[in-house]
């Protein structure tokens, strides 16, 4: 959405609380193929509701991420998410885009809860209006200058360049066009869910209709289970993802996850719900699944009982070319779900709307 810099490719890098990813692109035939890709642990508590904490560890993991991988471009698209970005569809009179770009700003003061010197703002023209009904409907993000500065920060310190910054639930839409192609009038909803938050973005056709992050995630699931059976945060970690833990037998881990995924289900919930009271349509034809907390025992089955809908893990690589062996990946389906957002920042070009 943020465009700073001169159209060219880029590395798209998902900087997560719990690991940065990063995915480079090279064109291929009609499509594309993964050049280089890599992930790098984050030390815990560096970034916290997505805001960086300690800089320079983040940093760190980020230059060791391009260190350890063949990645040829120095250029960056990054992404936010959480409660400095603010994404509203509004409703306002027909206007030539010329008038728009000039009034944007007045009219954005009004939906915006902030100083609105202190935010970058980008807008989308969704209907403009053209059906004589005087209105027009425009999509309008905005995210907070201190933290774009702060993302773009550690970029440089690990001695790239940003060129993008983009909106997780957006990035991941990208992803979703490219991959999965787009279907008139179906509704689909991209749910990833990462170590600190979980990101919803409501499709119908081709146009993002509601998006909202929930502050809860894979790092809830942590703590409950390192709260539970008493273990540090670590070992709690490897007990999660069903890893051997002496004198913890996965049995006794199950119940706190399905039990935090109860409380999971309840903020989705109200996040369906909302959607479906201010949208023209109250169904929901599927859910497609990303990010690492995505893969929690049962939350799958849990969100396809509870919605009564589909639910599809997530294929960042469908239809783009992806050799696990040449870029020395053991375990493709672990990462699979976790790469989502990086896919979709890397399918962005600097200088793009």
């Amino acid at each position: 959405m943020f465009g700073l810099g001169k159209s060219r490719a880029c590395v798209g890098l998902d900087i997560g609380s719990s690991c940065v990813k990063a995915v480079e692109l090279r064109p291929a035939g009609k499509g594309y193929r993964v050049a280089a890709f890599g992930m790098e642990a984050v030390p815990p508590d560096s970034i916290v509701d997505g805001a960086i904490i300690d800089g320079a560890a983040v940093a760190d993991a980020i230059r060791r991420l391009f260190e350890n991988n063949a990645f040829k471009t120095r250029e960056v698209a990054a992404s936010l998410s959480g409660n400095a970005v603010i994404v509203k569809k509004i409703n306002l009179p027909v206007m030539t885009p010329a008038e728009l770009s000039e009034s944007i700003f007045w009219e954005a003061e009004q939906y915006i809860p902030f100083d609105i010197q202190d935010v970058n703002l980008d807008y989308q023209i969704l209907d403009a209006g053209t059906d004589g009904k005087g209105t027009m409907e425009v999509l309008l993000v905005a995210a907070k200058k201190e933290k774009i500065a702060d993302y773009t920060g550690v970029i440089q310190q690990a001695g790239r360049t940003p060129v993008v910054v983009d909106v997780d639930a957006f990035a991941l839409q990208n992803a979703y066009e490219v991959n999965y192609g787009l279907e008139a009038q179906q509704v689909i909803v991209l749910l990833n869910a990462g170590a600190s938050a979980i990101n919803i973005n409501i499709l119908t056709g081709d146009q993002s209709v509601f998006t909202r992050d929930i502050s809860i995630g894979g790092n809830a699931y942590t703590e409950a289970v390192q709260k539970e059976l008493n273990l540090p945060f670590d070992a709690a970690e490897q007990a999660k993802t069903g890893h051997a833990v002496e004198g913890v037998n996965f049995d006794d881990v199950r119940p706190v996850l399905h039990a935090m995924t109860e409380n999971v289900l309840l903020e989705i919930q109200k996040t369906f719900d909302f959607f479906k009271a201010t949208a023209s349509s109250d169904r929901i034809d599927r859910i497609v699944l990303s990010g690492g907390a995505s893969r929690v025992d049962g939350f799958r089955q849990a969100l396809q009982e509870r919605f009564g809908t589909a639910v599809e893990t997530f294929d960042p690589f469908r239809k783009i070319g992806f050799d696990a062996g040449k870029l020395r990946i053991a375990d493709a389906d672990s990462v699979l779900p976790s790469a989502a957002v990086a896919v979709g920042l890397a399918l962005r070009k600097a200088g793009d709307r």
